[in-house]
Order: structure tokens, then C-alpha cells, then sequence
């Protein structure tokens, strides 16, 4: 049996995955220079899996912080499968849930403690930190979604969310 501290948001014990902004250059508007400031860790199931398609399961823990007034967030991608969506559980904090289609018209949804996100598989998403604590949230997700991150790398978001001017 797995546990979750619902309080942490903490999947067993270690990380699977773990970001810091040194890590994310050019995901941010500004240069992040070498800041190694822990933006997100993730727990639990990670990736793609072999074998016929399976549900995956996550949480992650989205430290509040700015790069130069835009807020911590999450890399973003596309599904490579499109018709493989996601579910979003916000256990705690506050956020955003930034959404994008393949026209580039983006979308922010709040995320709050307790609110539910169902994601078309269709569509790019990302998460921002809006808050001051850490934001931490629970994402399932079929094994064959396919995660396609080089596309949002290449071209980002159409629109970036700041603390002071929200989402331009």
C-alpha cells in the first residue's frame, strides 16, 4: 500500500522529480541566472509506462516564488495523445492553472483548496504559485497520454502570468 500525507502532499517518502530555477532557464520571461531555488518537487508515479495503459498518479509541491514578477510555476506540455485528459485535485494553497490550445489561445483557471480541474487532453497546461505558501496539488493521468514538453520549450505560452499585471 502507498500512503499520501495530505497535509504535504507527500507520496512515500522521496521526490521522483525535483526543479529548480537553474533548471528552468528560459522558461521564465527573465533570466534566472544561477539561482538553485527549489520551484516544484513531485511525488508518486511519474512517466510514461510499457504494457497496456495504466493510471498514474502524482502530487506536487509548487513553492511560492517570482522571477522577476512572474510567479514559480510548473514547465507545462501538451498530451501527445489528445484524447488522454487530466485531472487536477488541489489540496492546498492557491494558484493558477494556465491553459493553452494549439492556436495559442491561453486561459487561466484560479485554483484554490478543495477545486477539481478536468484538462483536455488537447490542451497545454501549466500551474503558477499565486500565493505565499506552497501550493500543492494532486494530477491523475493515463500512462499513454504521452508528454510533449519540447513544444511548449520551444515556443512558450502565448500569455505569462505577473504578480502585478496578471496574465499578459
Amino acid at each position: 500500500m502507498i500512503r499520501i500525507d495530505w497535509t504535504t502532499g507527500v507520496i512515500g517518502s522521496e521526490p521522483s522529480s525535483v526543479r529548480t530555477l537553474d533548471q528552468m532557464e528560459g522558461v521564465f520571461a527573465a533570466s534566472v541566472g544561477n539561482r538553485n531555488d527549489v520551484v516544484y518537487e513531485i511525488f508518486g508515479t511519474a512517466g510514461e509506462v510499457n504494457g497496456p495503459p495504466k493510471l498514474l498518479y502524482a502530487t506536487t509541491v509548487l513553492h511560492p516564488g517570482q522571477v522577476e514578477g512572474e510567479y514559480f510555476m510548473t514547465r507545462g506540455h501538451f498530451h501527445t495523445n489528445p484524447e488522454r485528459g487530466e485531472l487536477v485535485f488541489t489540496l492546498s494553497g492557491e494558484g493558477a492553472l494556465i491553459l493553452m490550445d494549439r492556436n495559442r489561445n491561453t486561459w487561466m483557471e484560479p485554483m484554490l483548496e478543495g477545486g477539481i480541474h478536468d484538462i483536455d487532453g488537447a490542451h497545454a497546461h501549466r500551474v503558477a504559485n499565486t500565493g505565499n505558501v506552497p501550493l500543492i496539488f494532486l494530477v491523475a493521468w493515463m500512462s499513454d497520454c504521452g508528454h510533449d514538453y519540447e513544444s511548449i520549450k520551444a515556443k512558450g505560452f502565448s500569455l505569462r502570468l505577473f504578480s502585478e499585471r496578471g496574465l499578459v
